[in-house]
């Protein structure tokens, strides 16, 4: 990954934990075939991809509350960090 994109993630986001959390899982959902929300090519790894759209607006996440645990304790979701991709 691109240390500028991480750096730029970093300091949008505050918290680099959210920040893993957030990219990991956008990372997943790409190589699991969702399309990207920002213009590509193909060498720009998903990481990177992940990266450049949550600095262009393209992710939206929100943490996760006792109710959703409690509602979402069988799925395979990422724990603590719910997050969407979003066409705009």
């Amino acid at each position: 990954m691109k240390t500028e994109l991480i750096e730029k993630a970093s300091r949008k986001i505050g918290d680099n934990q959210l920040l893993i959390n957030i990219v990991s899982k956008r990372v997943q959902q790409l190589n699991h075939g969702a399309d990207p929300y920002v213009p590509t090519d193909p060498e720009t790894g998903a990481g990177d991809i992940a990266l450049m759209e949550l600095l262009a607006d393209k992710l939206t996440w929100r943490e996760e509350t006792e109710t959703d645990r409690e509602e979402s304790e069988s799925s395979a979701a990422l724990q603590g960090t719910n997050i969407e991709a979003q066409e705009v």
